[in-house]
C-alpha cells in the first residue's frame, strides 16, 4: 500500500500546489492528505483507483480548510518562478516564458470549480467521469464546467496583453 501512495505524491502535490498557490500549503495539505489516506488506506480495494482516490481526499481537505479558515480559495497568487518543477518550461525562448505565464495567470483568474476541472482534466488527464468523483460534483457539472473554462481560457488568451501590466 504504501508503494501505491508514495507512487501520486507527485501529482497530489501538483494538485495541492494548484490549489493553493503557495509552496508550504501545498506541502502540508500533500502530507495531510497522505496522512488521511494511510489512515484509511483499507477503504480503498483496488489500487488502480488511488489516483482519484487521493486526489478527491486532496480536494476535500482543501475545501474544509478553506471554508473554515475562510481562505480567498477563488483566487489564489500567481505561482512564482522559485516553484521546484520536475520538467523545464516548454522554452527557454522568452516569447515561450510569456506565454506560459499569460496561460497560467488565466488559469489562476477562473472560478475556483472551472480550474480545477481544467487543471484535472489537462494536467492530470483524468476523465469527466473521474474528475466528478473527484470533487464530487455530477459528469454533467464537470462537462458545463470544463466547456466553460475552456472557453474563458480561449477568450483571455487571445485578448492582447495588457500594457504597463506585469505577465507572471
Amino acid at each position: 500500500m504504501t508503494d501505491v501512495l508514495e507512487e501520486w505524491v507527485p501529482r497530489v502535490y501538483r494538485f495541492a500546489l494548484r490549489l493553493t498557490g503557495d509552496v508550504h500549503a501545498a506541502e502540508d495539505l500533500t502530507q495531510e492528505t497522505l496522512l488521511r489516506a494511510w489512515s484509511r488506506r483499507l477503504q480503498l480495494r483496488d489500487p488502480r483507483a488511488a489516483r482519484v482516490w487521493l486526489l478527491r481526499i486532496a480536494a476535500n481537505l482543501w475545501r474544509d480548510q478553506a471554508r473554515r479558515a475562510r481562505l480567498p480559495a477563488a483566487r489564489p497568487e500567481p505561482l512564482g518562478e522559485d516553484v521546484p518543477s520536475s520538467c523545464r518550461p516548454p522554452g527557454s525562448d522568452v516569447a515561450d516564458r510569456e506565454e506560459l505565464g499569460r496561460a497560467l495567470a488565466a488559469l489562476d483568474a477562473l472560478p475556483p470549480r472551472q480550474r480545477e476541472v481544467l487543471y484535472l482534466s489537462a494536467c492530470d488527464g483524468l476523465t469527466r467521469a473521474e474528475i466528478a468523483e473527484v470533487l464530487g460534483v455530477s459528469p454533467d457539472a464537470v462537462k458545463a464546467n470544463l466547456c466553460l473554462a475552456r472557453q474563458r481560457l480561449r477568450r483571455q488568451m487571445t485578448e492582447p496583453p495588457r500594457l504597463g501590466g506585469r505577465v507572471p
